[in-house]
């Protein structure tokens, strides 16, 4: 417990002050709520010449109380449950800035889940209950303590039953607490499973009905296995819980029959005896706040454990900044492979700045496996690619993204106004800005048409949009961030003949003066290339100007006769 308090002072950082004098309030209500025992004691104690003054005094002594543990718990609440939700807003904006610098290779459906546990339920546990857990505890104690002793003070034998108890009762607490650590982290685990199993299910939902699988018996499973876990979990603090409480009320009754016979015996006066009656019962009150406090920060330290290893997020390094002079691309000897699998073996190019680069090769050959290589999505196995004359590793991952703009195949849009979703681009751009580079991407005219133009918030992924019209707004994104480096990634490939047109006009636009670099399998993008880059399963096997491969027999001359018998391609 004391090694979860010290975790817990060591994540609050720069606001440790904050819980510090959140303790210190903490300890002091515990000082004021006993104040109405001190009231009851004062009144007992002057039971036999009850009068006026000594009532005043008890009132004083009640409303000195009340007003104390109200402004305490204000200041606890101010200082610790404020600094809880500070804290971890704090975190997880922590955890964006390392996701941001992590390879893609990071972010597995197995991390993705725990990402979302971590942000989510993990974060939601910490910030809602960890002050509560340690404000219980500090309470429990140090209440449960000064009773005691003050018990003690009036009869030893009686006190010294007391914290047996108490002593007793913590016996089962660590059973408690040893059950809910190990209980936690199988609870947790299955809480990550369940949200992996949600976001698969949800991805491939189109997939789950077209083959009539609507039960999805796989979620159910997880579901059921969820439930099972969270059970067992209660199931499992249950017998210690229940012998924790049962040791404190049979001292409670201990206590109040060893009272009442000294009373009755005669060895104690009455007033005392009532005394000690009543304290028996807040004393071990006392003592639920710290079984509470104690079962909710075995919870939190599973939660810090799952955070920490989360928040261990491979990082790319980088510091230097790029010459906005010298934009040249050079890719030497590079090999890439997802574990075992070699994707690309030792490819070599060079692409001058402003020129246009077109990458060709039959599905899985490698071909955006190398674009994400020269953005640094990933680190190379081995060799190097240069930007301006520098390894890309040397590069602030910042600095070299700022130099590049990407257009997907697939658009991602968020679930924003098209105005915000443009900005994303240049998020200090104004209004007039979005709207010069949206006419730019030919995407204008459909926006005014949209019902609240672009204010129109359209839909997680841009739901409400056309496969065309979302495309063209993440070309205005890339035209107002206005990158000296354009990545094309299929970004034509299923667009319909009647966006096609509008779609050519908004890439001429963005690639105006640029490095370009794409991948397409339409011949009206490649032919202009100064350079054709041919991948055939993870190797360039063919480089040259259209004209110079079409004479030639090789990968590409069969990929255009293909294309050409396939989807109406034409060699000219």
């Amino acid at each position: 417990m004391l090694k979860t308090l010290r975790r817990i002072i060591k994540l609050s950082g720069k606001y440790k002050n904050r819980v510090y004098w959140g303790l210190v309030c903490s300890i002091l209500n515990s000082v004021f709520n006993s104040f109405s025992v001190f009231a009851f004691l004062w009144v007992l104690i002057h039971i036999d010449n009850l009068s006026m003054e000594i009532i005043w005094q008890t009132v004083g002594i009640l409303a000195a109380g009340l007003f104390g543990k109200t402004i305490l718990k204000f200041l606890t609440n101010m200082f610790m449950t404020a600094a809880g939700y500070i804290i971890f807003t704090d975190k997880r904006l922590e955890l964006g800035d390392k996701l941001k610098n992590a390879p893609m290779g990071y972010f597995s459906k197995e991390s993705l889940g725990r990402i979302n546990n971590t942000i989510t339920t993990n974060m939601a546990t910490l910030e809602n209950f960890t002050m509560m857990a340690v404000d219980n505890v500090v309470g429990g104690i140090l209440q449960g303590i000064g009773v005691s002793i003050f018990l003690m003070i009036f009869n030893w034998k009686i006190g010294a039953v007391a914290i047996f108890g108490i002593l007793l009762s913590t016996l089962f607490l660590s059973l408690i607490q040893k059950k809910s650590s190990a209980l936690s982290l199988k609870r947790y685990n299955a809480v990550e499973k369940v949200t992996n199993n949600v976001i698969e299910y949800i991805r491939g939902i189109a997939v789950v009905r077209s083959f009539g699988r609507g039960n999805a018996a796989k979620l159910d499973e997880t579901f059921e296995e969820f439930e099972k876990t969270s059970v067992n979990m209660e199931k499992g603090i249950l017998v210690p819980h229940g012998l924790f409480r049962g040791t404190l009320e049979v001292f409670s009754g201990i206590i109040t029959l060893i009272s009442a016979w000294l009373t009755l015996q005669g060895s104690m006066d009455f007033k005392y005896g009532i005394m000690f009656i009543i304290s028996s019962f807040v004393i071990y009150g006392q003592m639920e706040l710290l079984a509470n406090g104690t079962f909710l920060m075995e919870q939190i330290e599973t939660a810090m454990d799952q955070m920490d290893e989360t928040y261990n997020v491979p990082r790319l390094t980088g510091t230097e900044s790029v010459d906005e002079k010298n934009t040249d691309i050079e890719i030497k000897d590079v090999t890439f492979g997802y574990d075992s699998r070699i994707i690309l073996d030792k490819v070599s190019a060079k692409i001058p700045a402003k020129s246009k680069c077109a990458i060709v090769g039959y599905s899985g050959s490698g071909k955006t496996t190398l674009c994400n290589l020269i953005v640094r999505f990933w680190d190379v196995k081995s060799g190097s690619i240069t930007f301006g004359g520098k390894d890309i590793k040397n590069y602030a991952p910042d600095e070299l993204l700022s130099h590049f703009s990407m257009v997907f195949q697939n658009v991602f849009l968020f679930n924003d106004t098209v105005e915000n979703n443009i900005r994303f681009g240049c998020p200090s751009a104004t209004h007039e800005q979005i709207v010069e580079v949206a006419k730019r991407a030919r995407c204008h005219e459909f926006i005014e048409a949209l019902p609240d133009g672009y204010n129109t918030i359209i839909g997680e992924n841009g739901s409400s949009l056309s496969g065309g019209e979302k495309q063209r707004i993440s070309i205005a994104r890339a035209l107002l961030k206005d990158a000296p480096v354009v990545i094309l990634d299929e970004a034509t490939s299923s667009v319909d003949p009647e966006n096609e047109s509008e779609l050519m006009g908004a890439i001429g636009e963005l690639t105006k003066g640029k490095t370009v670099i794409s991948i397409a399998h339409r011949l009206n993008t490649v032919k202009n290339a100064d350079q054709i880059l041919v991948i055939d399963r993870g190797h360039i096997v063919q480089r040259g100007t259209h004209e110079e491969l079409c004479n030639v027999e090789g990968v590409y001359k069969k990929f255009l006769n293909i294309r050409e018998a396939s989807a109406g391609w034409s060699i000219t």
